[in-house]
């Protein structure tokens, strides 16, 4: 079964009498353990090391990063969803061809009325899920605008050399990075602006 994945929150917590920033699954912290038994506790100070070393070793990937982005957002965006747009705006058309003909038989008397029944349902589900589809891709064909937003995002913090940083700044940290997935105790995977993403250990 694939577990859910809930957001995280700050909180603090007191250990002998320190104070301790720890981030915690919301659904944890809510609702205890009855709902969430395996996200960990994830302590601030380790979170924010392993995160600033996935920012510097990204930074010092540099260019390479950046043009992998920028093919990634215009090739697969276009090429792929294009190629599969293609294939099934075709296989409507033939859909619509074989219904007509099945219509025109049956309207002609060669064929009872009923002996396309199953056939015509057949055609009439494929037609209603690659409709569906197909609006879902024309849909995300209209996202490399934003892809390219996000990549602008990152090569103007470049530029600001956000990447070479020796403290957490969580501005920059924000500027550059879209999210963070806690997949362990000691492993997160670390999502840049524009889709470039990397796992990174944690320190026990």
């Amino acid at each position: 079964m694939r577990r859910m994945r809930h957001p995280y929150r700050r909180v603090v917590w007191n250990v002998h009498g320190r104070k301790q920033p720890m981030w915690r699954c919301i659904n944890r912290l809510d609702y205890g353990s009855k709902y969430c038994h395996h996200s960990p506790s994830m302590h601030e100070g380790k979170l924010h090391s392993a995160i600033l070393g996935a920012l510097n070793d990204f930074y010092n990937e540099g260019k390479d990063v950046i043009q992998n982005m920028q093919y990634n957002g215009a090739s697969v965006l276009s090429d792929l969803g294009d190629n599969e747009i293609v294939r099934i705006e075709q296989r409507l058309k033939e859909i619509d061809t074989a219904r007509d003909q099945m219509v025109s038989l049956i309207a002609s008397g060669t064929v009872g009325e009923d002996s396309f029944d199953g056939e015509l349902q057949m055609l009439f589900d494929e037609e209603i899920n690659l409709s569906a589809k197909l609006e879902s891709l024309k849909t995300q064909s209209k996202t490399p605008q934003i892809q390219q937003e996000k990549i602008d995002v990152m090569i103007e913090c470049f530029n600001q050399d956000c990447g070479r940083l020796t403290e957490f700044d969580d501005v920059l940290i924000r500027k550059a990075i879209e999210c963070i997935k806690v997949m362990s105790k000691t492993e997160i995977i670390v999502i840049f602006r524009g889709g470039y993403e990397v796992k990174v250990e944690v320190e026990k």
